[in-house]
């Protein structure tokens, strides 16, 4: 899995004819870091993909919603 810190800034945009700030996630630049699951005992990759699924797992059944568009 890759993980990054991705930075937020803060912009000003126009929206029918009204100025509004907002906040917007700047990925392109972004460090990426790679973790995998290896059978390396001593290693912490495997814990820290094993625990950012449960993590996810748990967001996704518990407060997410779908969206009709």
């Amino acid at each position: 899995m890759f993980f990054g810190f991705y930075p937020v800034v803060k912009h000003t945009v126009r929206i029918k004819g009204e100025q509004h700030e907002l906040y917007d996630v700047v990925g392109k630049d972004a460090v990426l870091f790679h973790y995998q699951v290896t059978e390396d005992a001593s290693s912490m990759q495997p814990q820290y993909v094993a625990q950012t699924r449960l993590w996810l797992g748990s967001m996704w059944s518990t407060i997410s919603h779908e969206v009709e568009v």
